[in-house]
């Protein structure tokens, strides 16, 4: 697992408050009545300009609002990236991700427009990978071979119960590295979760109980380091 922030970094919103330093929260949206929709409009604007021309400092960057689709796909030009948080938004096309090859942590929330995971592939140095608010992207095999992957968590929409359906996890077949799993508000569609039982660096496990599900729920508690905390 990729090793955690000592402490929060504070938001900045214009562009013009980046000073070089490695680690930014960026809202750039979301601003409240202090700013009209034309600095609004002109704050993203900026933003999508100093992202798309090209590497920056940047090394860890947190988008702690709705990123709209322009400011996403703009993240193309930050190759250099090694951790990327993106809180929400309208975003739908994973490729310019594909360009971030120095990736070793990857957070999408708020996910719920993507439909292909298949950009996802040609990240070999992620590590830790969480995708949330999944709604459209039921194959989620794409990540089987990303072969850095050792904590992987893939969610609903948590906070308003919308379930998130999945076809298969035989994925995990083609993962024997992973160490922590974490399968909240998903259901895997095939019912067969006995994937997770081959899995030898497995040191915590949580998923939601499935009617139908094979191995039972309780066999699968029973089997695997579970997280009890839950």
């Amino acid at each position: 697992m990729t090793e955690k922030r000592e402490e929060p970094v504070p938001a900045i919103t214009t562009a013009a408050q980046y000073t070089g330093q490695s680690a930014v929260r960026v809202a750039a949206t979301q601003l409240g009545p202090r700013y009209s929709g034309s600095d609004a409009k002109r704050i993203v604007d900026e933003w999508v300009e100093f992202f798309a021309s090209g590497p920056s400092a940047i090394q860890d960057l947190e988008l702690a609002s709705r990123t709209p689709r322009r400011l996403f796909e703009a993240l193309a030009g930050q190759p250099q990236l090694q951790r990327l948080s993106v809180k929400w938004g309208d975003f739908e096309d994973l490729s310019p991700l594909s360009e971030l090859t120095s990736l070793s942590y990857l957070r999408l929330g708020g996910a719920s427009n993507v439909r292909d995971l298949r950009p996802l592939s040609g990240l070999p140095a992620v590590a830790e990978l969480e995708l949330e608010s999944l709604r459209h992207a039921h194959d989620l095999s794409p990540i089987g071979v990303m072969p850095g992957v050792t904590s992987l968590a893939i969610a609903g929409a948590v906070w308003s119960l919308r379930i998130a359906h999945v076809d298969s996890i035989s994925f995990l077949r083609a993962m024997p590295q992973l160490r922590r799993l974490r399968l909240e508000a998903v259901i895997v569609d095939d019912l067969d979760y006995s994937p997770v039982l081959g899995l030898p660096s497995l040191q915590n496990l949580w998923l939601m109980k499935a009617r139908g599900m094979h191995p039972a729920y309780e066999d699968l508690v029973a089997s695997t380091p579970w997280d009890a905390r839950d």
